[in-house]
């Protein structure tokens, strides 16, 4: 018997998404896919996530929109908030096969925020992206009613999550608080 079969049989999903991801790093991704499929059946909502990924990116597995966006429902479903997210884009670009519907992505957008904001230990970065998105909303009034104020202190949020990375050189929160620069200083020439 196999090792993914035994710990499938011993309902260790834990085990299957943490092996299924080292596989992954590998460069193993077909057979990482087979690890997180395995971990999905448990109900394991990070494996789903990953599943997601594969399909949406085509590692490890033929890329398909649809089944990305399924495998992200899923675990938006379980209060994922990474998928939440990708759910939110999925909506927002009108991709997977849905039409555009900002006002859905919106809400996944500060589904998935609060969630990850509240969580016992937070992921900045997830934190700051979604943070990032609802600002972006905000400005421009997709999806929901444009309120510069609240985009501003959006904005301001992710300047105040991800300052402490960017100071570490890391290039994902570099680039996301240049953004936010540039949208809280075209936010600050429109107050009255």
């Amino acid at each position: 018997m196999s090792e993914l079969q035994e710990l499938f049989d011993a309902g260790n999903a834990d085990e299957l998404l943490r092996i299924g991801t080292e596989k992954f790093r590998d460069g193993e991704e077909a057979v990482a896919f087979s690890y997180y499929r395995a971990a999905c059946k448990l109900g394991n909502a990070v494996a789903m996530g990953n599943l997601g990924y594969c399909y949406q990116t085509g590692r490890g597995v033929k890329a398909d929109e649809r089944l990305a966006l399924y495998c992200f429902e899923r675990a938006a479903e379980q209060d994922d908030a990474g998928c939440l997210m990708k759910v939110g884009d999925f909506h927002y670009n009108g991709k997977g096969g849905l039409p555009r519907n900002r006002s859905h992505a919106f809400g996944c957008y500060l589904r998935g925020y609060e969630i990850a904001a509240n969580a016992s230990e937070p992921d900045i970065m997830l934190t700051a992206e979604l943070c990032y998105r609802l600002g972006f909303c905000k400005k421009d009034g997709l999806g929901t009613e444009q309120n510069l104020q609240d985009a501003y202190e959006y904005f301001q949020a992710v300047a105040e999550l991800v300052c402490d990375e960017a100071d570490q050189g890391n290039a994902r929160a570099l680039t996301l608080l240049e953004k936010c620069q540039n949208h809280m200083d075209y936010c600050e020439s429109r107050f009255e």
